[in-house]
């Protein structure tokens, strides 16, 4: 089996806010530095609700993610999630398309860091058009431009025809930059006819991190 996409959607008590983030902070950093098959992990939570939070994981493989889950800060991090999390939801995946810069991604604390994530759902009869106008802007993006981190794109597990986008900007002026780009303003003349709905979130980074070089 091939790389394996993890999304969820979290309800914290925000009483145990500190708590969460540097338990959540350990897991992640020790993760990526210490986890072969573990290549990203993002931390964020929606900037007018930080009570819910969005978790972006990337594994190598089903080898890989059990690794992980064997591990000591992930332990740790179960334990503190079950104090404090009110609710959790899995998005089940299949990674599309995995792209991001060479250099390895590396965010904790206070920063400027743009994540987003954005929701599509396309017509059945038109997803290969989709598909060809949405990649061919992904790895335009994050070739041409310097503020464009990652772009991911999956699918969901229950519905091919409903997409999820993993995106992280190095700041909003990035992504107003990549929204301003020839490439982008063509995938979006490209798909118009395409798409049935979209929903696009704004997240803040807590903590994000990545090996780098993924070109899947």
């Amino acid at each position: 089996m091939g790389i394996i996409t993890r999304l969820f959607r979290l309800g914290r008590d925000m009483a145990g806010q500190e708590r969460f983030d540097k338990v959540g902070e350990q897991n992640l950093v020790s993760s990526i530095k210490g986890e072969e098959g573990t290549l990203a992990m993002y931390a964020t939570h929606l900037p007018e609700d930080p009570a819910t939070c969005y978790v972006f994981e990337v594994y190598a493989g089903d080898e890989a993610y059990n690794v992980h889950a064997a591990s000591p800060q992930f332990k740790a991090y179960v334990q503190m999630a079950g104090e404090i999390l009110t609710g959790r939801e899995v998005i089940a995946l299949t990674p599309e398309l995995l792209v991001e810069k060479d250099e390895p991604l590396l965010v904790t604390g206070a920063n400027d860091v743009a994540p987003r994530l954005a929701l599509v759902d396309v017509l059945p009869n038109r997803d290969k058009d989709f598909r060809e106008a949405v990649f061919a802007n992904m790895r335009a993006s994050v070739e041409q431009e310097p503020g464009v981190l990652v772009m991911y794109a999956a699918t969901r597990a229950d519905n091919p025809n409903s997409w999820a986008f993993w995106e992280v900007y190095a700041n909003e002026e990035a992504y107003a930059a990549h929204r301003d780009t020839d490439h982008f303003k063509a995938y979006i003349d490209a798909t118009a006819d395409c798409v049935a709905s979209k929903q696009l979130i704004a997240l803040v980074a807590d903590t994000i991190a990545s090996k780098g070089s993924l070109r899947q």
